[in-house]
This record gives structure tokens, sequence and C-alpha cells, in this order.
């Protein structure tokens, strides 16, 4: 296939999603209408009709989605448990409460979505890490074999970049052992862990959040109605403390690194992974002080500080989390030897 066949197919695809975007979309603010705004289709308000919209979530939607882009079985079944799931969410808000039938039984099986996303994290935790554990010991590459396990079971988009995010996380939180065997792609890498203490200070968070559980759990169980609450809470803070130690962790061992032809951005688990070839560089400086948020500046420095700043020629653009790209004018990092990335990098540039 030509260059210019696949751009127009690209386009076709672009064009293709915003239509099913923009179908989705006007059905739903229908939807919204005859739920929601008095009017002679409702009765005006007296006559709530639900099986409309339930009709669109679990039929037409998946149905219409199917026949534009003819998805595999696998594909196809997650689409439709998304569009069923972000539809009931969507019913239980806008439905008025004297209106709802059907739905107090779909409010009814939260505890069964609950159920299934648990379901889906074992099912990464048991399989696919395991699978990932297996080709890393024979590689020793953590990234390659992560990408090409999600990719392998569940494509490059939909639902993969969530599952390779959550991989990490439990990677990094809960299997990893022995971090300095592994291994990354690039041919020199530069870490950014005491980067102004940069992994130091996530352990202080760290240990703020565990001094902080147990005093939370007391008071919880002494004002709350439901302890159940005060365990929940507890809950909550152990699962946003494995993707804490996993940020931790990474920010170790997963460095930034230069290839033969671009630099390999990576920078814990939280920000999306990312690949700058050398052509869309037009200059790299040392830099200093805070980097304030602006449209096109890509800012990594965790808890430390940016000391390193390249500039983009004009029109660059880069993906990001489920590889959708962005314009990108300068990328703020931080390192933990900014002057040695800076030489290496200038001298990838020139043989470029």
């Amino acid at each position: 296939m030509s260059k210019q066949e696949s751009e127009v197919g690209m386009v076709a695809g672009i064009s293709r999603r915003n239509l099913f975007g923009l179908i989705v979309l006007l059905a739903m603010a229908g939807h919204y209408v005859l739920l929601r705004v008095p009017f002679f289709g409702n009765d005006f308000g007296r006559d709530i009709a639900e099986w409309p919209l339930l009709t669109d979530l679990l039929v037409t939607f998946p149905l219409l989605y199917y026949f534009m882009f003819r998805p595999s079985l696998k594909a196809f079944l997650l689409k439709w448990l998304g569009f069923a799931a972000l539809g009931f969410w969507f019913g239980s808000l806008v439905i008025p409460g004297e209106g709802k039938v059907i739905w107090r039984g779909v409010e009814n099986l939260w505890p069964l979505y609950l159920v299934l996303q648990a379901a889906l994290e074992v099912y990464l935790l048991v399989f696919l890490v395991r699978k990932m554990r297996a080709m890393t010991r024979l590689s020793g590459n953590v990234d390659e074999a992560m990408e090409q396990t999600i990719h392998g079971r569940l494509g490059r988009g939909g639902f993969a970049p969530f599952a390779l995010f959550e991989a990490r996380i439990w990677y990094y939180g809960l299997f990893m052992r022995k971090g300095e065997r592994l291994r990354f792609r690039g041919e020199q890498h530069f870490s950014y862990d005491k980067n102004e203490g940069n992994a130091s200070n996530q352990v202080a968070v760290i240990m703020l959040l565990l001094f902080e559980m147990p005093l939370s759990h007391l008071l919880l169980h002494l004002v709350a109605v439901n302890p159940v609450l005060a365990w929940i809470v507890d809950g909550l803070t152990l699962w946003s403390l494995l993707y804490l130690v996993a940020e931790y962790r990474a920010t170790h061992w997963r460095p930034v690194s230069l290839d033969t032809d671009a630099v390999l951005i990576r920078y814990g688990v939280f920000a999306a992974d990312r690949v700058l070839p050398y052509g869309m560089v037009e200059s790299i400086s040392r830099r200093s002080g805070h980097v304030r948020r602006e449209r096109g500046v890509l800012r990594l420095c965790q808890f430390g500080s940016a000391n390193v700043e390249i500039r983009l020629r004009p029109g660059s653009r880069l993906a990001g989390f489920g590889g959708r790209e962005q314009v990108v004018t300068r990328i703020c990092i931080g390192v933990d030897k900014p002057d040695a990335f800076i030489d290496a990098l200038r001298a990838k540039l020139q043989a470029a």
C-alpha cells in the first residue's frame, strides 16, 4: 500500500470515528430531552419511557459500531460493555426517580460491575503479568514484554492503553524483583530519581499516607454512622499506595534513553512514554526555575525540577496516552546529570 493510500485510509478512519461519535452524541441529547424536558412527546413529563435508551445502549449503538468499523469479536464485546456501563451511568443520572422502573434493577447491579472490574484486574494480574515475567526473564526488556503481551491480547486500540498502564502498575508495584537486571531499549540511559531528591520525596509521601491511614481509620470508626465506611477508605488508601509505590520503583529503574534515531522518554509510570525522533529537535539547553503550565509544553520532573529544555521544530506532534497525538513545542525534563544528557543528545543530533 502506498503512503498516499495509507493517509487516505487514516483520514477515512478518523472521519468514521467522528461520524460515529456525532451520531451517539445527538442520540444521547435526544434521550436527555425525552427524559428531562417536558413536551408533547413525553406527555409533558408524565410519560417517562426507559426502553428507547436501553435499546440504543444494548442494540443500536453496538450494531452501528460493528457495521461501521467491523472490529474483531473481542474488540466488539469490549465496546459493547463500554456502551452498557457508560449508558447505565448516564441513565442513572438523567432518568427522574419517579420514572425509574428498569433502572431500579440496573442500579442494583452495581456490585456486579465492581466484580467485573475486579475480574479484569485478576485477569491482568494472573495471566498477563505471569506471561510478561516469563518474557522478561528471556530478554530482560520489561517494556517490550509488556507491550507485546498486551497488544497480542487486546490489540493497540480501545482498552489496550489502559490495560498496559494497569499492567505496569501491578508489575512495578508488586512483582518487580532485582530491578538492576532489567534491560531497556536504547544506547545511552539517564536516570532522574536523584534529581533534587525526587525519589526521596516520593517516599515521604508514601510514608505520610501510611502514617495517616490508622488515624483516619480510628476517626472514621468513632464518627461514622456505618463503620464499613472506614474500611472502604482504608481500601482506597491502600489502592492509591499501590500506584505510588509503582511510580517510586519505576522512577528508580525506568530511564530516559537515547537510541540510534530517537529520544525514548520514560518518566515513571504515570506519564505516557514518548518517542522523540531526532529530526523533531530544534535545540537543547539547560534551564532552571519553575515551568508554568502552557499549551504545547510537556513538563516532566515529578518531585524534582526541570533542568533541561528541548525545543521542538514548529508543527511537531507526539503521541501521548492511548496514542493520541498532540502538538508539543517544548519538553522541560529533569534528569540527574543534565550536562551529560545535553552533550550526549547534541552528539546524536550532529550525527543524525
